[in-house]
């Protein structure tokens, strides 16, 4: 897919692959069992770039961007494997930015000085984020809420973005991490980095309501970090691509390149076509949508697609390499962890294709 963009979308995308030269496997693998699990300097530097408020309307000193911006930064973050929650830090800003006036935590979330995360999964597979048993109950100051969150993204986290069932329906809430009834255990990942299960036990909580142009707060928040992780799976997919493709055309057996061999091609062009098939994916549904108001449908259709498609690739990349493409020690293997990671965040494919058929069912009633 040939993929157009504004002279300032490409000086973004620019910068951006600019800043994941800083990033990579080595680093990544640097990060192992560390704590928090990136560097808190390269998370100010975004900050400083302006991409941690690209979706932050210019009113409240963000870029005022789109979800195309959104993409682009989050395609190259996957390339790189970077390890600083870009997007997740991205999407809250721009939650935090809605209602009437800011979060005061917006200003120390766009700098990079504070993180602040989605926590919106509640079940092992998937689950429909418009019903969360989390419960809040009060109003204003009062409110509490109790439930539990599972892999959450908390490492080195100020404060969560909760989604839970109100008198009104589903509601989103800021939580700090140091409130009362707050609690954290962690469990590693495959590829070494840490998720979390956050408690709650009548904790304290502010309601962080929607644009009123926007869909439910819950379900903007949600399609937004499903098309946030879409795009940086692409980014996976593509440089796992890149790496695979250098290797066939350097590496002989028998006397030949590798990559002459038509079942290798054969292999080598299913890869082309399923990374060419989610960036369109991706970058359709960006152009077209609004961040404030994603078709849900589209956004779980892009997580289902690239969730399955990312593993497909980086599994056929290992087999493509060969034996060297099983040991920890050749980057290619990373890139297949990161995508085992990225696409069970919200439910993996089978969990999306359940919401889709469930979303359509609801439209055609």
């Amino acid at each position: 897919m040939e993929l157009y963009l504004t002279s300032e979308q490409s000086l973004l995308r620019d910068s951006a692959a600019k800043f994941i030269g800083g990033a990579g496997a080595k680093v990544a693998r640097g990060f192992r069992g560390q704590e928090p699990g990136f560097a808190p300097a390269r998370l100010r530097e975004a900050g400083e770039l302006g991409w941690l408020g690209i979706l932050v309307p210019d009113t409240a000193n963000g870029l005022g961007l789109g979800l195309t911006e959104l993409a682009l930064v989050q395609e190259q973050a996957g390339r790189g494997l970077v390890c600083e929650p870009i997007g997740l830090a991205a999407i809250s800003a721009a939650a935090l930015a809605q209602g009437r006036t800011p979060h005061p935590m917006l200003e120390r979330v766009m700098s990079g000085a504070a993180l602040v995360v989605p926590a919106l999964q509640e079940g092992a597979f998937g689950d429909n984020p418009l019903a969360p048993r989390t419960e809040a109950k009060g109003h204003g100051a009062a409110l509490r809420l109790t439930g539990q969150k599972m892999f959450v993204c908390a490492d080195g986290a100020d404060g969560f973005l909760v989604s839970a069932s109100g008198s009104g329906g589903p509601e989103r809430c800021y939580v700090a991490r140091t409130a009362p009834g707050c609690t954290l255990s962690a469990a590693q990942t495959v590829d070494g980095r840490r998720l979390s299960t956050l408690d709650l036990k009548h904790t304290p909580a502010d309601v962080i309501p929607s644009r009123q142009s926007s869909r439910n707060a819950v379900d903007a928040l949600h399609s937004l970090a499903l098309l946030a992780l879409s795009a940086e799976l692409l980014g996976v997919m593509e440089k796992a691509q890149e790496i695979t493709f250098d290797y066939l055309r350097i590496r002989k057996q028998f006397g030949k390149l590798i990559g002459s061999f038509q079942a290798l091609q054969h292999k080598a062009v299913d890869i082309y076509i399923k990374t060419e098939a989610i960036r369109s994916l991706v970058f359709q549904i960006a152009a077209n949508n609004d961040p404030y108001r994603i078709d849900p449908e589209l956004a779980v259709a892009a997580k289902a697609k690239a969730s399955e498609d990312a593993l497909t690739v980086t599994q056929t990349c290992i087999q493509l390499h060969g034996g060297i493409g099983f040991t920890d020690e050749h980057e290619i293997g990373l890139y297949l962890k990161r995508a085992m990671l990225l696409s069970s965040l919200l439910g993996n494919a089978a969990a999306q294709r359940r919401r889709y058929a469930a979303i359509a069912s609801q439209a055609e009633g």
